[in-house]
């Protein structure tokens, strides 16, 4: 739901634009739309807690309310200081753009000069005579130092160093009147955001929290009002099916149920099912690390390339992986997902993959309908090997790659959906008292990303290769 505000008088409508909601919706707009805000939205502008905690749905526009919220702050004060802190560097920029935009659309004169303008930072000179700068400064995940002002801890729940940002952001507002805010979808029941959100281990009694789940978005939503005050109550797919417009039935059609309820719903799924732990995989994850976008683009290797691809073609996608492995050591290079592709064009891929690339070892599924593709590929290059998709083989590879993860030989891309594959591999008992391992499927597939790095990364135990054979020689005379 979206307000509409009706002034009586000059006075009540200038003290309405002093406001930062008044302000942005009454001067501010995007794309040349005027800006129109949710309810919940305006609630957390006008929340003046020092410490403020947002539990939230995903997309529903908190990173876009700190911009407009921090852009607000630095025309309607003197001097000002916000500083975002970001999931990774891209999401870091985007907030700038977001910031500069509104600026740039602002009425002129309301508008404070723009004096700097980078793509991490901007900065707003007073038109009093002090000319005082008034900043927004935008970085990935680490703790801000030396600035006192607002900090924006977006997505806090995903940062490898969660704690150490947040300790370090507390100190900003120590001398200043700025609010800490934390706001993030949930990732399991860990870390300092869950422990302040849920307050399960202690009281965190200067904290005021908010919980935004999808059903107050009018964007997921066709009756805010009525899920409000019913959807609660509801099981999710009922909620859904009540309340949801398409794109929150195509989510949940597209996803684990625990995961839909994680992402959509600010529930914080116990990780005791999970036999990756986040607190295993954030740390082997890297935003410095830049993934090739094709053959051509890979670096000459130092050390070994070695690749692992999962077939599929109807129901699920096709993935490669490709890692350099140096030591033992394994960092990713490539990514590539065949959606709906023919046979013939993955295999003529992965031809050329092996002709340009110094490939040391292709793991690929021979299992079901990848038999032909692995055996045409594996009559024609040594360093192909067929794996057969059994209990035991999935057993063997999940655990070889639980081992990098927890010695840190694995460097992996920050994805957040890379992220939720690996988390959601689960190990199970089956009734015959064998274990398995596997994920839900989904509209998204069956971990198969999962799977093609689990091939790549594999442990080799393969015989070793036999020494040349020795030829005796006997001089006779």
């Amino acid at each position: 739901m979206t307000l509409g505000i009706v002034k009586r008088s000059e006075q009540e409508f200038a003290e309405w634009l002093a406001t930062e909601w008044g302000f942005l919706c009454g001067l501010g707009s995007f794309d040349d739309e005027p800006l129109a805000l949710e309810s919940y939205q305006v609630a957390f502008l006008e929340n003046r807690s020092r410490f403020r905690w947002v539990t939230k749905s995903r997309q529903v526009g908190f990173s876009f309310l700190f911009a407009l919220e921090a852009l607000a702050r630095c025309h309607l004060r003197e001097k000002h200081t916000a500083v975002f802190v970001s999931y990774n560097l891209d999401d870091a920029k985007e907030k700038i753009l977001v910031a500069r935009q509104v600026h740039e659309e602002l009425p002129l004169a309301y508008q404070k000069r723009l004096v700097v303008d980078s793509k991490t930072e901007l900065a707003f000179e007073s038109n009093g005579p002090g000319k005082r700068l008034s900043r927004i400064l935008s970085h990935p995940s680490k703790a801000p130092r030396g600035k006192k002002g607002d900090v924006y801890l977006d997505e806090l729940a995903h940062y490898v160093n969660d704690r150490e940002v947040y300790r370090g952001s507390t100190a900003l507002i120590l001398r200043s009147h700025g609010q800490v805010t934390g706001c993030s979808t949930p990732l399991g029941r860990r870390g300092i955001f869950w422990e302040i959100a849920a307050e399960e281990l202690r009281k965190y009694p200067h904290h005021t929290r908010q919980e935004v789940p999808w059903w107050l978005c009018r964007f997921f939503c066709h009756d805010v009002p009525g899920a409000a005050r019913e959807a609660p109550h509801l099981p999710t797919e009922e909620r859904v099916a009540r309340f949801g417009r398409q794109t929150i039935v195509e989510q949940i059609d597209s996803l684990p149920l625990e995961d839909f309820q994680q992402e959509f719903e600010c529930r914080f799924v116990d990780e005791s099912y999970s036999f990756y732990p986040y607190d295993l995989i954030l740390p082997c994850t890297s935003e410095e690390l830049v993934l090739a976008d094709d053959f051509t683009d890979l670096p000459f290797p130092e050390g070994r390339v070695v690749a692992g691809f999962d077939v599929g073609r109807t129901r699920d996608h096709s993935e490669l992986a490709v890692f350099e492995e140096k030591d033992g050591h394994h960092v990713c290079r490539l990514l590539r997902r065949y959606d709906q592709v023919p046979f013939s064009e993955q295999e003529a891929d992965l031809r050329r993959l092996l002709d340009r690339i110094p490939v040391a070892r292709l793991s690929i599924d021979r299992s079901g309908i990848g038999m032909n593709l692995a055996e045409n590929l594996a009559r024609d290059y040594p360093q192909v090997v067929a794996e057969a998709f059994t209990n035991d083989a999935k057993e063997r590879w999940a655990t070889d790659f639980k081992i990098l993860l927890q010695r840190r030989d694995v460097v992996l891309p920050r994805q957040r959906e890379l992220v939720s594959q690996v988390h959601s591999i689960k190990r199970r008992v089956l009734p015959s008292g064998k274990v398995s391992f596997d994920a839900e499927r989904t509209g998204r597939g069956h971990a198969d990303r999962f799977w093609a790095i689990a091939l790549a990364c594999q442990k080799e135990r393969g015989p070793a290769p036999s020494r040349a054979p020795e030829i005796g020689v006997r001089v006779i005379g």
